[in-house]
């Protein structure tokens, strides 16, 4: 695929985007409330409060516990970590998860950098291939599409640990971070995630595609990994073999989730058949919602 250009950006651009944008206004939080760099207040301590912003010297002197408060930054760099890992490229029921990838990438980071937010990316496959840098501007959305675009990638198995621990080493300012991935990658990364999310706000945006969750009957197949490269012969016929199937994906399903709630970050489910803009939608009003709940 070429570069992106303006005139490919202005067409690719929906007339929807203030509807998303109305929603997302002041969506995003800090990992403790008011973690910015101006004292605010002294309070005393209560239950839900992170026990870093413990004011020692006031508790010992005031002989009760007490936190700081912090004025919070509104405007904070938005990253996007994006998996162009091979199993990425299958294109299966309707369209391949790059695509969805690319529609969501742009609607986000447009609209992140509309607000004044600069926006950075870390390309990845086996591992990370490219770093962009923050900034911002609307160059800076025509630099990450174009080289989501025009990236190759490469042979291997993708270390999805490896990527958030750098991750975690290059972005040190307080951000908030998308995670966009189909997350097959070596296990081990869900701890990653969770420190990563300690210092960040971390959304997981999973993309799926119905053929990931269960085997339709299409006869004898060979079926490759797109990562590895290994080469398997199956008859999808088989009712045990398609049995199997869905239970494995079950079970990584059920590991996946477990995965995110413990690391405690939100998660956006995209499907290859959806509409991402919908799926955005009912994300932000969710957020809001959890927000005014908290």
């Amino acid at each position: 695929m070429p570069p992106v250009s303006e005139n490919v950006l202005r067409r690719l651009e929906l007339p929807v985007m203030r509807r998303l944008e109305g929603l997302l206004q002041g969506d995003y939080r800090s990992p403790s409330r008011g973690d910015g760099l101006d004292l605010a207040d002294l309070r005393e301590y209560q239950f839900h409060d992170d026990v870093r912003r413990m004011d020692w010297n006031a508790t010992a002197r005031l002989d009760a516990p007490f936190v700081r408060d912090y004025l919070e930054d509104r405007e904070i760099p938005v990253w996007f970590l994006l998996d162009m890992s091979p199993s990425m490229m299958f294109e299966g029921v309707s369209v391949s998860k790059h695509t969805v990838l690319m529609e969501f990438t742009l609607l986000m980071c447009r609209l992140m950098l509309g607000r004044g937010n600069r926006t950075g990316a870390m390309i990845f496959s086996g591992q990370v291939d490219r770093t962009i840098p923050a900034s911002g501007g609307r160059r800076q959305l025509l630099h990450i599409l174009s080289a989501v675009s025009g990236h190759r990638p490469g042979r291997g198995a993708t270390d999805l640990k490896a990527v958030l621990a750098q991750a975690a080493g290059v972005i040190r300012r307080r951000s908030l971070v998308f995670v966009v991935s189909d997350f097959i990658s070596s296990p081990g990364w869900e701890q990653t995630l969770t420190r990563l999310s300690q210092r960040h706000d971390v959304v997981a945006v999973r993309l799926t595609d119905p053929l990931d969750t269960r085997m339709p009957d299409l006869g004898f197949l060979t079926f490759q990994d797109a990562e590895s490269g290994e080469q398997l012969f199956v008859d999808t016929n088989s009712r045990g073999f398609q049995q199997r199937f869905a239970d494995a994906a079950d079970t990584r399903e059920a590991a996946l989730r477990a995965g995110f709630e413990k690391a405690g970050v939100d998660v956006v489910e995209l499907g290859t058949e959806d509409e991402v803009l919908d799926a955005l939608v009912r994300f932000a009003a969710m957020r809001k919602q959890s927000q005014r709940s908290a």
